[in-house]
């Protein structure tokens, strides 16, 4: 998972900042996102990126040029919303009036502590996600079920994963 980190002065691009570092990176030469984060601008929305590895660049020198310093990049980068990581991410969990996900990033559900209602639905939210860790599993496990197990185990999941559509479709 990483974040956007938004730049500090207009038109110097913005990079992706990983849970194991520091260091900002950027998508890959090859990456489809990679125009999307050069371009991103100093304010607007929180975003956040799925990425399959991370790799550094081997500074080189070239006659008559400055060396280029090593790099670090993220190849297949794609950018995906906050309920999505909150359902297929890390591991979620409420920490006072925040849902926290891998231990890092934090989505703010409330403006204090005493926020009931928001608390409430950033529990029933982590159920949700524990609900759907489940379905995972048992689709995985019963794969080889026979057609009236498969037909039963569908007919289980279909509410969650109606709910999990309209979340995420609703989130746009």
């Amino acid at each position: 998972i990483a974040t956007l980190v938004r730049p500090q002065r207009p038109r110097q691009g913005g990079r992706l900042l990983t849970s194991d570092s520091s260091e900002l990176c950027r998508p890959s030469s090859s990456s489809f996102q990679r125009r999307r984060v050069q371009q991103a601008s100093d304010e607007g929305r929180d975003a956040y990126a799925v990425y399959h590895a991370k790799h550094r660049s081997v500074g080189a020198v070239s006659p008559g040029r400055e060396q280029r310093q090593q790099e670090a990049f993220l190849s297949e980068v794609n950018f995906v919303s906050k309920f999505a990581l909150i359902l297929f991410g890390g591991r979620p969990r409420l920490v006072k009036n925040a849902i926290v996900v891998d231990n890092w990033l934090k989505f703010k559900v409330c403006d204090n502590d005493d926020g009931e209602k928001e608390k409430t639905n950033a529990i029933i939210l982590i159920a949700l996600r524990g609900l759907l860790d489940d379905v995972i599993v048992e689709h995985v496990v019963k794969t080889f079920a026979t057609a009236e197990e498969k037909s039963r185990m569908a007919q289980r999941h279909e509410k969650i994963i109606e709910v999990v559509r309209r979340i995420l479709a609703d989130e746009g």
